[in-house]
């Protein structure tokens, strides 16, 4: 997010670097829940039942805690930056299914269009804060479902429950995958844009 930002919003050097390092990690903890969670699985289904899987399930929420931590202080650092009424409309009138489509065709994107439109709507909202504040939100309810499965993990059903949590961490996944895609688009791009009268809602 930080070319975009650079141009987007009015931060300091320092917050962008910090920005940018805490932007990093989160996506490192992110990418290592993901590990985490696919051995929880593999060990609930195969190996050594329910108590080895919950350690694996357990260090993936702390991954995910973390992220939400580095997310949350990213937001704030957004939020004293200055989003011009220009780029605000650029948001807003920015073709979100040509990207997408663009994005499918590259290979660079999951095939998801309710959740891309899920992007949309927040980056139409409120630009690299609202995705920021929105990408926050899943991270935090996904380790809530972790947390709630930790609870009851001897219990009847507990099964279906990973899989409901894997599914969560897919979307996650697929989320922040195009998070990263639309920041390769340039800042004010005017070759992007829908014509007026129809952008997103």
């Amino acid at each position: 997010m930080s070319a975009v930002c650079n141009k987007m919003l009015a931060l300091g050097e320092e917050d962008l670097r910090d920005k940018k390092h805490l932007a990093l990690s989160a996506g490192t903890e992110l990418t290592a829940a993901t590990s985490e969670l696919c051995r929880a699985l593999e060990l609930a289904e195969h190996g050594d039942g329910v108590n080895a899987a919950a350690v694996y399930a357990a260090a993936a929420r702390d991954r995910l805690d973390n992220a939400a931590r580095m997310l949350a202080r990213v937001g704030d650092i957004l939020a004293t930056g200055t989003l011009t009424e220009e780029s605000a409309s650029w948001y807003r009138r920015l073709d979100y299914d040509r990207l997408y489509r663009s994005g499918l065709s590259l290979g660079q994107v999951p095939h998801s269009i309710e959740l891309w439109q899920a992007f949309a709507r927040q980056a139409a909202k409120g630009g690299p804060v609202a995705i920021c504040r929105d990408m926050r939100g899943r991270t935090v309810a996904v380790a809530a479902l972790i947390g709630d499965w930790l609870e009851r993990a001897d219990g009847p059903g507990s099964d279906g429950e990973l899989l409901r949590i894997q599914s969560a961490m897919a979307d996650l996944a697929a989320y922040a995958q195009f998070v990263a895609f639309a920041n390769k688009v340039e800042p004010r791009d005017p070759a992007w844009l829908t014509p007026l009268g129809s952008a997103v809602a």
